[in-house]
């Protein structure tokens, strides 16, 4: 037997470092198939008992209330008052169906097909992002080979008249998410829908971002407040812009790998004219000789390497 520093037996306490080895076991087999329940009820009572075993506790709770289940479906008054179980741990108990539920449905809708205009309309409109008529943001759907949502976020929001993309952000929940294809989503306060300098250079920037984790810009879409809505590929801009990333992508690649979406909403869906769309083009074949576009590109560059290099 282990002596103390005063040479005296010392008991071991076979329980030291016991929930460390649970969490490095949980290291190594996150989805818990080799926990048997009272052992999952152990590890969540982690986080509601200090300085105490619960694998006992969890064992006793099994017992009273018959099972895994049943612990969880148990009153909540009737886990307050049981002994030894703290409140916060009895509340803690109570939470995990709420928050699986939550899960659940939250899930769900990460499953949803993608594949008219109209389906990124009611997307975007029921989701939990609300859109501010007074400030520009930027929003993210992102999508697998499918056209099945992976994640939603709103990427970055600014001023009244314009936002910068948050790059490494874009990077970041693209690569998470393990996406193959990505709808760009924002606002111009007002009704004024036509794509601003910034817009298109941006856009240059989410395209070879993307380009980098081989994924690929589905649209970009551009909504006013009165429900209409600017669409870059469906205006012939999309691709200009591809070209002129050439030098950072491999733009043919990039173009054959897309899904265009159907084009369902004719009657919201703003076409520019003939004239409007070739001043647009030209603005787009210029980019090169612009400053502010090379001074824009070359921060951009500089925090997508510092981001590929983090990851």
């Amino acid at each position: 037997m282990a002596k103390d520093k005063n040479g005296n037996d010392e008991k071991v306490n076979f329980h030291e470092g016991h929930r460390e080895r649970v969490r490095k076991r949980l290291l190594a087999d996150p989805d818990m198939k080799t926990f048997s329940p009272h052992e999952i009820l152990e590890y969540l009572l982690f986080y509601g008992v200090q300085r105490k075993d619960t694998n006992e506790l969890a064992h006793k709770l099994i017992r009273s209330f018959g099972s895994l289940s049943a612990v969880f479906d148990a009153d909540i008054n009737d886990l307050i008052a049981y002994p030894e179980l703290p409140e916060r741990a009895a509340f803690l108990i109570k939470s995990i169906l709420p928050i699986t539920d939550a899960y659940l449905k939250d899930s769900k809708k990460e499953t949803a097909l993608i594949d008219t205009y109209s389906d990124v309309i009611n997307y975007y409109n029921n989701s939990s992002i609300s859109m501010n008529p007074k400030e520009e943001q930027v929003s993210s759907i992102f999508l697998d080979i499918n056209g099945r949502v992976r994640n939603f976020a709103q990427i970055s929001k600014g001023g009244g008249t314009s936002t910068s993309i948050d790059i490494p952000k874009l990077y970041r929940l693209s690569s998470a998410c393990k996406a193959s294809k990505v709808i760009i989503f924002h606002n111009h306060p007002g009704d004024n829908m036509y794509p601003s300098f910034n817009d298109l250079v941006t856009t240059n920037v989410i395209i070879i971002t993307l380009a980098s984790l081989d994924i690929t810009l589905t649209d970009h879409i551009i909504r006013g407040n009165s429900g209409k809505y600017f669409s870059f590929y469906n205006n012939r801009i999309l691709d200009d812009l591809i070209e002129v990333c050439a030098p950072f992508i491999n733009a043919e690649q990039y173009k054959y790998g897309r899904r265009p979406l159907v084009n369902d909403d004719l009657s919201n869906n703003v076409i520019l004219g003939e004239v409007e769309t070739a001043k647009l083009k030209e603005e787009i074949q210029g980019m090169y000789n612009n400053e502010k576009y090379k001074s824009f590109m070359n921060d951009a560059m500089e925090k997508l390497k510092m981001e590929r290099k983090k990851n």
